[in-house]
């Protein structure tokens, strides 16, 4: 437990903005709760989907700023890289815990601890150079893509220990950012396990799905699959890529569009196994609610999904189409095949490592070793003090 307790100059925690009611922001939330008594600061505020027992406070003032914040894009950058430099409440904290990638802007006291939760580096800056799309003007997008990682890296000020939601965002920080691994604690994120119970549900004539729809979430390939195959599939969640999904699907595949809390719980329970083939995702959060729920995961192999894949037992792994190894029709049908060796008492019980009170346990354990770490008191001052 931390020695810092939420009072005058004790810790603030502060997340980039609440904007999609998304893993970022569920987890953000999460870190409220870890320090109950902390004053909660957003970059931008959204009170309408905002918990109810979460009350944040918005950090970036300002007419012109919050209409760069509305606008989204380039200009939303902007203004969190203007925002966040000075944040001038959070400097009054002794221990300050951040979500996100924009607070990194934050240029601290030199006596602040400092903790960042980082979910991702600048990726498409980083190891997913190679997808920049090529559109009309490939020369002028990778350009605007270098500019954005020069601007980014010139602008951030480094936190005393950094936080991450897998081994390998911690592999890319020390990569791209060049951060220490000494530096880095793995916190997965919350995931609310005991929400699930594997005997909640009987398994029915189907498999399931749950993502936002978008591409690089990779859906069509799950599509494509069980358009060939013809077994039943139920597609849970919205996007950008919903319309043309739904044009590309058969019969069989049902799409469910947003389902609330209690839905998903049903729809999990009672899914023959859980696919997913985002790309190359840092960490996934509906696997492990799947696997709470004591269904198989059936995922693609690569990305934090196929550390969560324990092959033959909880699920089987699959390839992306057009790359070596089984394709995920065949992995469909080796599962029907072959079953798996776990239980779903012991795929739940598999998921816990990925709960809430592991994640609280976690980013405790995190800021007492930033406080730790952070001592700036010199070595001849402790002796002079107590007269030795």
């Amino acid at each position: 437990m931390t020695n810092f307790e939420p009072a005058s100059r004790g810790l603030a925690v502060a997340h980039w903005g609440e904007h999609a009611n998304g893993g970022g922001d569920r987890l953000a939330w999460e870190l409220a709760r870890v320090f109950e008594d902390a004053p909660f600061y957003v970059g931008w505020r959204d009170e309408s989907i905002e918990p109810t027992d979460i009350e944040a406070e918005q950090l970036i003032q300002g007419r012109l700023l919050n209409r760069a914040l509305e606008r989204g894009g380039l200009a939303r950058q902007l203004a969190h890289l203007v925002g966040w430099q000075l944040a001038e409440p959070l400097r009054e904290y002794d221990v300050l815990v951040t979500s996100g990638n924009e607070p990194l802007f934050y240029v601290a006291p030199t006596e602040q601890t400092w903790v960042a939760y980082v979910h991702h580096t600048n990726r498409r800056q980083s190891d997913q150079i190679t997808e920049v799309e090529s559109g009309r003007f490939p020369r002028l997008r990778l350009l605007l893509y270098y500019a954005i990682r020069v601007l980014f890296d010139h602008n951030t000020h480094r936190p005393d220990r950094y936080v991450v939601n897998s081994e390998l965002v911690k592999r890319r920080l020390e990569r791209y950012w060049g951060v220490p691994s000494e530096k880095i604690s793995v916190v997965y994120p919350p995931v609310d396990t005991h929400e699930y119970d594997p005997n909640d549900e009987e398994t029915g004539e189907y498999y399931a799905t749950l993502s936002r729809l978008d591409w690089h979430k990779d859906v069509d390939g799950i599509v494509r699959a069980f358009n060939d195959l013809g077994r039943r599939l139920l597609v849970a969640g919205d996007g950008p890529e919903r319309e043309r999904l739904e044009r590309l699907a058969g019969d069989n595949v049902e799409f469910l569009g947003y389902v609330d809390e209690a839905e998903k719980r049903r729809l999990l329970s009672g899914a023959k196994a859980f696919v997913f083939n985002g790309r190359d995702e840092d960490f996934g959060i509906a696997p492990v609610e799947a696997l709470a729920a004591g269904t198989p995961l059936l995922g693609v192999e690569e990305g934090m999904t196929q550390f969560q894949v324990v092959d033959g037992k909880n699920g089987y792994c699959h390839t992306r189409s057009g790359e070596a190894g089984p394709s995920l029709a065949e992995t469909i049908r080796r599962f029907e095949t072959e079953g798996i060796e776990w239980s779903p008492s012991e795929i739940a019980a598999f998921a816990e490592r990925f709960s809430v009170d592991a994640f609280h346990e976690g980013m405790r354990e995190a800021v007492d070793t930033a406080v730790a770490s952070a001592d700036i008191t010199p070595d001849w001052y402790e002796a002079y003090e107590t007269g030795d």
